[in-house]
């Protein structure tokens, strides 16, 4: 559920002090860091975002997995186990409006807070976002980072989710 945060965190950074895209699409790398062994998760993928709230995030390492983030409910689709499960995003839009008041720390540095948990943002020098770090509900590390960054608009297919006939469908609003 975290990367329902961190959609809509750079949402809400993408739309304050620095420009506004409508649309951006990158690949990232996901590293999580376990904070008593140290050992540590790699995950990458593609994201491909339409403001405000639209988001598809394509995990290609280690296993593929979907999350779609369309009105209000995320989606995610693991082929591995063959199922889908539906969340209810009622935390998205609060969340934005909390985040409005992230705080640029310096050039390429910004923090938010939302729950408790700080976000540390990095820019680039176009202020194109670099990378999301924090401390997760585990007091793990996790840190996203963002390759490729485009901001030109992309085919709105890309943000389409197919969740194959067969698939078990599991209903996570309740």
């Amino acid at each position: 559920m975290r990367i329902i945060i961190i959609t809509a965190l750079l949402a809400k950074l993408l739309s304050a002090s620095l420009p506004v895209p409508q649309f951006i699409s990158a690949d990232f790398t996901q590293v999580v860091q376990n904070k008593d062994t140290k050992k540590q998760l790699y995950y990458s993928g593609k994201l491909y975002m339409k403001m405000p709230e639209d988001a598809k995030w394509d995990y290609f390492i280690p296993l593929k997995k979907t999350i779609c983030l369309l009105d209000h409910k995320a989606w995610v689709i693991e082929p591995e186990l063959e199922q889908a499960t539906l969340f209810r995003l009622k935390k998205s839009i609060p969340l934005m409006a909390i985040l409005e008041s992230a705080e640029k720390i310096d050039n390429v540095t910004y923090r938010a807070e939302f729950e408790g948990v700080d976000y540390k943002i990095k820019v680039d020098s176009k202020k194109r976002i670099k990378s999301v770090s924090y401390l997760d509900e585990m007091g793990n590390r996790v840190i996203l980072r963002f390759q490729n960054v485009k901001t030109e608009p992309f085919d709105s297919s890309k943000l389409r989710c197919e969740i194959p006939e067969d698939f078990d469908i599991i209903d996570g609003r309740y």
